[in-house]
């Protein structure tokens, strides 16, 4: 998939990097502070500050000004590969923030907020050594692809059982890849780096609506595709191969190719339903949808330099990458969330308890970029309440989309090393485990 530099390689030392997973999944992981104990699946029933990224029609009936904050407090992240060398692992540890938004309340009722999220944050970074008779190899690949969202909102009473709401959103985007290699077969030795980068600030706007029939509450969104206000990209590579006579040094820099990572519209549709023959009981399940897009080049070709050196002297030839492209799918996701409100209390606070399950398929269709993987999610937490504040726990496991996926590793064609290693086609799996703090304080 990632042939970094199979261009400005010559055939004698022919290299395509190490692939380092880099997702564009739209939901790897829930946001805000009760989405994220119940998989994402709150669009007919959120409320307060979170209402502005997840629906903004929850904040219609917001009674006080409030403030909440979610913050992913453990992130472990494990991405395994297996390649004719053997295993390889690399785990990613750390703090990453989810959701933090305040919340108004407006004179004749409804009200605002303004949130920060962070929809997308993914990191990853393998090692693999190979070695056989042929010769050895050590490739070293890091990605990693982070949205931040700023966020305001309006959200009102159209009737009665009706609550509607809008907003606007800044989406920006920073997206990185960096990777080298190092390999020697028989008499002939390489080495190369290489590094492309992207940053893009995009407009999007938010619809949203809610309703209220008896024990039912139905919600829906619609997020309007990215509207383009700035973006840059920029590639740089770099390789030197020899055999002991010929020497081969390629050079490729350009820091003005632009960025262009599509963000489609968005919809999704939910309905919650709260049982009278159990009490406290809420359930929800909602479908999301993303749309997609045709081929787009994210980063644009770029030019460079092959400098061959022998005994005859040195010449110089133009050489080309080819741009790096996306081709986005269509795809549903399917979210389902339940909450339980323990009849008594717990310390003289109001105890509920979460579950959540989710499908977050990947919208890629065709990429020399992105990688096509699809995920699957639990969520589990306690919140407790007593009078304005409110604290919760939460934890999530994300795998790779299917059980069989969760168990052993997917396949993820085209990362043979070289051909002069005879090294096959890598596989891959990716794991995930998440420890969720969130609080909110209602004025």
């Amino acid at each position: 998939m990632r042939h970094l530099l199979l261009a400005a390689l010559p055939a004698a030392a022919c290299a395509a990097q190490l692939e380092v997973l880099t997702l564009v999944n739209w939901q790897r992981l829930p946001v805000g502070e009760t989405a994220v104990m119940e998989g994402g699946a709150v669009l007919a029933r959120v409320s307060g500050p979170s209402s502005g990224y997840n629906n903004p029609a929850g904040l219609a009936r917001l009674e006080r000004p409030s403030v909440s904050g979610t913050v992913n407090a453990v992130e472990y992240t494990r991405v395994a590969a297996r390649t004719p060398g053997g295993d390889a692992t690399a785990d990613d540890l750390g703090l990453k923030p989810n959701l933090v938004g305040f919340a108004n309340t407006i004179d004749g009722g409804g009200g605002w907020s303004f949130v920060l999220a962070n929809p997308i944050t993914w990191s990853s970074a393998i090692e693999v050594r190979s070695e056989d008779d042929g010769g050895s190899r050590y490739d070293d690949g890091r990605s990693s692809l982070d949205a931040t969202v700023a966020g305001l909102a309006w959200g009102g009473s159209a009737a009665d059982t009706v609550d509607i709401g809008i907003g606007i959103e800044a989406w920006m985007l920073d997206y990185r890849y960096d990777a080298g290699s190092t390999a020697e077969d028989g008499s002939t030795v390489l080495t190369s780096t290489y590094t492309e980068s992207g940053r893009m600030v995009d407009l999007r706007l938010t619809a949203g609506v809610q309703l209220a029939v008896g024990t039912w509450n139905f919600g829906a969104l619609l997020r309007s595709p990215g509207m383009r206000l700035n973006d840059q990209g920029s590639i740089s590579a770099s390789s030197t191969s020899g055999d002991g006579t010929t020497t081969v040094l390629n050079h490729i820099r350009d820091e003005s190719l632009g960025f262009d990572l599509p963000l489609p519209w968005m919809a999704g549709l939910g309905a919650a339903w709260r049982p009278e023959a159990i009490p406290g009981l809420e359930l929800e399940l909602d479908v999301a949808i993303s749309g997609g897009c045709g081929s787009t080049e994210v980063l644009a070709s770029a030019d460079g330099t092959t400098r061959t050196i022998d005994s005859g002297g040195s010449t110089t030839a133009a050489l080309r990458l080819p741009a790096r492209q996306v081709d986005l799918r269509t795809v549903v996701n399917p979210r389902a969330g339940l909450r339980y409100r323990l009849p008594n209390p717990v310390f003289e606070r109001i105890v509920r308890v979460h579950l959540g399950a989710y499908l977050d398929r990947s919208p890629v269709d065709e990429s020399n970029v992105f990688s096509d993987l699809d995920l699957m999610g639990g969520t589990a937490g306690i919140s407790a309440e007593k009078g304005p504040m409110l604290v919760a726990l939460g934890g999530a496991y994300v795998t790779s989309g299917t059980l069989s996926d969760a168990i052993g590793y997917v396949s993820s064609p085209d990362t043979s090393l070289t051909p002069d290693l005879d090294a096959t086609d890598a596989s891959y799996a990716v794991r995930s485990f998440v420890l969720t703090i969130a609080s909110s304080y209602r004025f």
